[in-house]
């Protein structure tokens, strides 16, 4: 099943120019007198038009550049026209539908050419994506400057997958690996992982187990938790009354403190009214006072004299009164800080013990503690270990079904080997200069010249172990540009463009972009050469946009 392309269309939307290169279904070779005619930006803008991502050179990209190609595939002519990342689709003259991105696009794709390349991404999660376009046709295609590189490379934007996965697409190719050997291969890689990660976890609990046991062996359990809850319980509570105690008896004592500072106040007070000398006062006889009550008659002198009398004999008792209340008030104290001081060293030696018994309860209840997590980490590892033999029957059935895999890998590589091994002899490359094994998008490790023919040897190997081993999947055109690099000589470069051009073992349409080649090429049936004779570093002319300016609009209006 052939993609065949008919002709592509490059237009420069801004100056209004364009050029179209039709192509023969079969052999093309693609020339010119000279360089920097556009050789390579025609090569690479057939894949680009079909999604892929390439190596523009510089006033390419600065074009407001819209490719579209016109190919058949399956008794159906397609038209795919991209303007930066979008694309139009035409089926068999019908608008098919406008597509906003690449991926887009590549869904659409894989139901034109039956054909899906799940791969494992490069993100610590190990994504299975979609791959894009440009893996359909990686092995097709060599681009001038980076298809000839040792890691060829001849797409951008492919890095999102590592070489080994890039290498498994070229086995969808072949018919050996399918979405299902993706997923499946990617839960054995991820049962290894985590039975390692398991396995490292019952080894840290074992650790700890060690560990832990060692510190519980230690501590001696020689006393009654119940009787020692009880006996904590029941000095809390002791405790809680010495406080109240504590609280009450120091609340006595400052009151007894104050009484005393009062009492010792009035009674210097008092002091100092007793020993204050009373100045002699002549007091004069005659003079008399009568007593409302009884109708005696006194002498004022009289009168005088008991009230200075009275009043001594008062203060001298309220001095004794103050004496002997403040005598009992320091008695009074004095019992209340022994009382207090009682208290507070009772309170000390029952928040000893409380420590005491709590320290001895705390290591049980860390012990007890202790002994959950021991349990708790035995339960983890019985957990891991069943989770392990689990994983490990997991991937002993996957193992199974990707033994089928390996197989058919090997066999296709065989068939893949010896297509190789012909090839290389033909292209003039000795065997003692490539690897004696390799498989389908591994690098051959080739001096000089020897390379370039290596990479042909290759591809060709490749179309020719998909045209036996997967005959009913897509195929696509060969497209290879500029294979006289790395000084090939005019002897083998002819044999090159020679071996590309006469390939008869799969019906592959060849399109080869070469400045040499074009003589022997003219030799040689059904080969097209098409001869660009534009001026150089302008490969656009407005008089083609004209001719198809009517055509251009039409497919720009759908963008």
């Amino acid at each position: 099943m052939n993609l065949v392309v008919s002709s592509i269309t490059m237009v420069d939307l801004t100056n209004k120019e364009a050029k179209r290169i039709s192509f023969s279904p079969k052999k093309n070779l693609l020339t010119s007198t000279r360089n920097h005619l556009g050789k390579s930006v025609i090569m690479k803008s057939i894949y680009y038009t079909l999604g892929a991502e390439v190596y523009y050179p510089n006033p390419i990209k600065r074009l407001n550049l819209l490719t579209y190609i016109d190919f058949s595939l399956n008794a159906h002519l397609y038209r795919v026209a991209r303007l930066k990342n979008t694309f139009v689709l035409y089926c068999d003259g019908v608008f098919d539908g406008c597509y906003q991105s690449v991926g887009d696009f590549e869904e659409r794709l894989c139901e034109i050419f039956d054909l899906e390349i799940d791969l494992v991404s490069k993100d610590r999660d190990g994504t299975i994506i979609k791959c894009p376009p440009a893996f359909y046709y990686m092995p097709y295609y060599v681009d001038q400057e980076n298809g000839w590189a040792v890691n060829s490379s001849s797409f951008d934007k492919m890095a999102q997958f590592d070489l080994p996965q890039r290498k498994n697409s070229y086995f969808f190719h072949l018919g050996v690996l399918d979405n299902s050997y993706v997923e499946i291969s990617k839960r054995c890689k991820a049962n290894k992982k985590r039975i390692d990660e398991l396995a490292k976890e019952i080894d840290k609990y074992r650790m700890v187990i060690e560990t832990l046991q060692a510190g519980l062996n230690a501590i001696q359990m020689s006393f009654d938790t119940a009787s020692l809850e009880r006996a904590i319980s029941s000095r809390q509570q002791e405790i809680k009354r010495i406080l109240e105690e504590l609280t009450q008896t120091r609340s006595a004592l400052l009151k007894a403190e104050d009484d005393l500072i009062q009492l010792t106040h009035e009674k210097e007070l008092l002091s100092k009214y007793i020993k204050k000398k009373v100045p002699n006062e002549d007091f004069v006889s005659g003079e008399t006072i009568e007593c409302p009550r009884c109708g005696m008659v006194f002498e004022q002198v009289l009168t005088q004299r008991l009230e200075k009398i009275y009043l001594r004999e008062s203060l001298l008792e309220d001095y004794t009164v103050a004496a002997e209340g403040q005598k009992r008030l320091e008695k009074q104290i004095v019992k209340l800080k022994r009382k207090f001081e009682a208290k507070q060293q009772g309170l000390k030696d029952f928040e000893k013990e409380l420590t005491a018994d709590r320290e001895a309860y705390n290591t049980y209840v860390k012990s007890k503690a202790t002994n959950q997590l021991l349990k708790e980490y035995g339960d983890q590892i019985s957990y891991n270990s069943s989770e392990i033999d689990r994983l490990r029957k997991d991937s002993a059935e996957i193992n199974q079904r990707l033994s089928v895999y390996t197989q058919e890998r090997e066999q296709v590589n065989t068939v893949y080997q010896g297509n190789l091994t012909r090839l290389l002899a033909g292209l003039d490359i000795p065997s003692d200069q490539v690897e004696t094994e390799s498989e389908p998008g591994t690098h051959l490790s080739a001096s000089g010249a020897y390379g370039p023919r290596c990479k042909i040897a290759q591809m060709l190997a490749f179309v020719e172990t998909q045209h036996s081993t997967a005959p009913d999947l897509i195929t696509f055109p060969m497209v290879i540009d500029s294979p006289n690099v790395l000084e090939q000589d005019d002897e083998h470069l002819e044999s090159i463009i020679r071996t590309l051009l006469t390939w008869d073992k799969t019906s592959n349409q060849i399109i080869v972009a070469s400045i040499q080649g074009r003589n022997m090429a003219s030799t040689i049936d059904d080969v097209k050469i098409i001869t660009l004779d534009n001026p150089q570093n302008h490969l656009f002319d407005s008089a083609e946009y004209a001719e198809y300016e009517a055509e251009i609009a039409e497919i720009f209006t759908q963008f």
